[in-house]
């Protein structure tokens, strides 16, 4: 629901449903892990395992506030990507079970929705597909609340335009946190995550502590994908052919079945062609998913020189001083980081200025060279060597330089105006040593 929500609300309410009347599980937390958690005996993941906690909130806390008619847990097999080549879009199997997993806790010994007067519904969806999944909500929802197929593909719609709109907004913001990241060259953590994550609970607060150090947190489905981004950090390599477009993997990751996991491949990938941003990435304790991947996100990352964290194997125990210190040591870390960036960002502007200020005294020896050659011309008489009067008022090797048929000048001599652009090749070799 963390990645989708805007649909479902969208769907409702556009079919009459009141915002208000939508609501929602508390955020996780010890004590909502603890009071749901002795219902249910599975033991997956921790993210899959709160489940029964957060319905357990809602009966038996939310319920008493406010009558609860439905609570609805859909299964999600697919899930809606602008990933491209991928093999399918799947979400966890695991997380994809859950909702099944829940429902079996609850009427295992008897039907606790029945006596609280609220029906569980798990509808399954495949949101990749619009018309299939339009049909699974009607097939669903039509008779309970009375839908026509038409108002039933309205909403659907609406639920799609939502949830576009929402990353459109997302993607925005995200875009606009960057360049300034950019223009005042500061550092920002891209979250390499699932969802969930999303959840303080689930992520231990681990986002919000780098936030408070000033920070700015993105998670992976907020970065831009907005053409100039996708060219200037992918651009060369699809012009290469080494990837079919911005939005592909295929070079690094081959079994892109699973949509978050996929997402979270191309995300290291941005992160790693990115200057001011660092890599921060978040496993759960005994995820499938993840484990595959760990090594190829590490060592995309890695390998282009950007900074790699990580948080694995998070589970309902919240280490608080581990992290902390963690945090604490990462942050020292990305203060030095930036110190050099600016350090080296400095260095690069000297040597641009120290380009421009040869590059103007070389075009005006070209000048002085021009008018020189055209006086000798008309007089018969030698030229003077590097269009100076004693041949060496600019200490550059124009030996390097290539004339108009690719060869070399030799002693540097009766250079044509064609040179004056390759000599600034010349110019740069001769700043950096």
């Amino acid at each position: 629901m963390y990645a989708h929500t805007p649909f479902f609300t969208a769907y409702f309410e556009s079919l009459g449903v009141r915002p208000g009347n939508i609501v929602f599980s508390e955020y996780t937390n010890e004590e909502l892990y603890k009071e749901g958690a002795k219902r249910g005996a599975i033991d997956p993941c921790f993210p899959s395992k709160v489940g029964i906690p957060h319905i357990h909130n809602l009966m038996y806390k939310i319920h008493k506030k406010k009558k609860l008619d439905y609570i609805f847990l859909p299964i999600v097999d697919t899930i809606p990507s602008d990933l491209i080549y991928a093999q399918q879009h799947h979400a966890c199997p695991t997380v994809t079970a859950t909702s099944e997993s829940v429902k079996a806790a609850f009427i295992k010994e008897s039907d606790l929705f029945k006596e609280y007067g609220i029906e569980y519904i798990n509808t399954y969806l495949y949101m990749t597909e619009p018309k299939l999944c339009a049909k699974q909500m009607f097939d669903e929802w039509g008779q309970k609340l009375g839908l026509s197929k038409e108002e039933n593909d309205k909403a659907v719609e609406e639920g799609y335009k939502a949830f576009d709109r929402y990353m459109i907004n997302m993607r925005k913001k995200a875009r606009e946190v960057l360049d300034e990241l950019e223009r005042e060259n500061k550092i920002g953590i891209v979250v390499l995550a699932r969802p969930y994550h999303n959840d303080p609970g689930m992520n231990h607060d681990i986002l919000e502590e780098f936030q408070k150090l000033g920070y700015p947190v993105f998670n992976q489905d907020s970065l831009p994908t907005d053409n100039d981004t996708m060219e200037k950090l992918f651009g060369d390599e699809v012009r290469a052919g080494i990837i079919k477009g911005a939005m592909d993997v295929g070079d690094v990751w081959k079994n892109s079945y699973s949509e978050n996991t996929t997402r979270k491949v191309w995300a290291a990938k941005f992160t790693a062609r990115h200057p001011n941003l660092v890599a921060l990435e978040l496993s759960s304790f005994k995820c499938g998913h993840d484990a595959p991947i760990y090594t190829v996100i590490e060592e995309i990352v890695s390998n282009s020189g950007t900074p790699y964290f990580s948080f694995k194997d998070i589970d309902e125990n919240k280490p608080t001083g581990a992290i902390k210190i963690r945090i604490e040591t990462i942050h020292y870390f990305l203060k030095r980081y930036r110190e050099d960036m600016i350090s080296d960002t400095k260095k690069v502007m000297t040597i641009e200025e120290k380009m421009k200020e040869f590059e103007e005294k070389v075009r005006k020896q070209y000048e002085l060279q021009d008018k020189l050659n055209e006086i000798h011309k008309k007089q018969g008489t030698a030229q003077y060597a590097n269009g100076s009067l004693n041949g060496n008022a600019v200490a550059i090797d124009l030996s390097k330089v290539k004339n108009g048929n690719g060869t070399g000048n030799g002693n540097g001599k009766h250079l044509i105006k064609d040179d004056k652009q390759t000599i600034i090749e010349v110019i740069k070799e001769e700043v950096e040593v």
